[in-house]
């Protein structure tokens, strides 16, 4: 259990570009998702990343990240050196499921599939939290789904995704950070954290649960984008927070250039961690530079 301020890298490789997700172009999205459905694409990034310095990595659990994390265990360098920050769940995943196949059907198959989940204990026991409304339990049988591509792999931190995390403020619901935070430190050992688009709403939270220091991942950009309830309320909440803030739309969604997200970031205090997105060499070599110049 983490009991100390929890140490994560500086610049982490975000992970929008290899599922086609831009929020300032369509086009872009999808020209990117082409190019890294070659795995030997996203391995020369990941090793472009290594190569300057950078040994983190965000990683939804999108259907494609089996591939990827069998790629990574067979290449010495990358299951070595890179941490991995994994964002669960894959909320696109259900979402797209359950309109496809129904909400029974999705539950049949989300805990009807391969590895731990074949097992008739494992399918009692999240049938049984089902049927009794054991949320939490069920919870933590989702986590075990999401996580299982990941094994002999170095994982740092689980983040608990956004839309969860702040569905959990808006009714007040701190037994679920509770029980994902006991459960990701005590059964994975690495470290529970949290996305929000609402960083005063879950410091307060957490705060008032007696949870962390932990790190929690939230838009912090110079034109307010996703900083709920407003820009000026996330920074004074963010100054005086114990925990540790991992800085995401930096961007605000391509609305600022580099110099200028990273120079806004550099003034705050107690924000020297970001999650950076890059599609090519040149993109990654430029970004991480301008990045260590305000913040590293």
């Amino acid at each position: 259990m983490i009991t100390e301020t929890p140490v994560i890298d500086k610049i982490i490789l975000g992970d929008n570009q290899f599922w086609g997700v831009n929020h300032l172009s369509q086009d872009k999205g999808k020209e990117t998702e082409k190019k890294f459905r070659s795995i030997e694409e996203i391995r020369s990034l990941l090793h472009t990343a290594l190569d300057n310095g950078v040994s983190g990595v965000m990683f939804s659990t999108h259907p494609m990240i089996y591939s990827i994390t069998d790629m990574m265990r067979a290449d010495a360098r990358l299951k070595e050196s890179m941490h991995i920050y994994v964002n669960v769940p894959y909320i696109v995943k259900y979402v797209r499921m359950a309109s496809e196949m129904g909400m029974l059907k999705s539950v049949q198959t989300v805990f009807g599939g391969q590895g731990i989940l074949g097992s008739a204990a494992f399918l009692a026991s999240s049938a049984y939290g089902a049927l009794t409304n054991d949320y939490l339990s069920l919870t933590n049988r989702l986590i075990d789904i999401e996580m299982n591509p990941f094994h002999d792999l170095k994982v740092k931190a689980i983040f608990l995704h956004n839309a969860l995390t702040d569905l959990a403020i808006g009714y007040g619901m701190s037994d679920v950070l509770r029980s994902f935070y006991d459960y990701v430190g005590n059964t994975y050992h690495a470290i529970p954290a949290f996305g929000t688009l609402n960083f005063p709403a879950l410091d307060e939270l957490l705060a008032q649960a007696n949870i962390g220091p932990t790190v929690i991942m939230t838009a912090v950009n110079k034109n307010g984008f996703l900083m709920n309830p407003s820009r000026q309320a996330c920074e004074k909440s963010i100054a005086t927070s114990k925990n540790v803030v991992l800085a995401m739309a930096t961007l605000a969604s391509g609305s600022l250039k580099p110099e200028e997200a990273y120079a806004y970031l550099g003034s705050l205090s107690r924000v020297d961690h970001v999650v950076v997105g890059v599609s090519t060499k040149e993109h990654a070599e430029q970004s991480f530079s301008t990045v260590r110049k305000y913040l590293v």
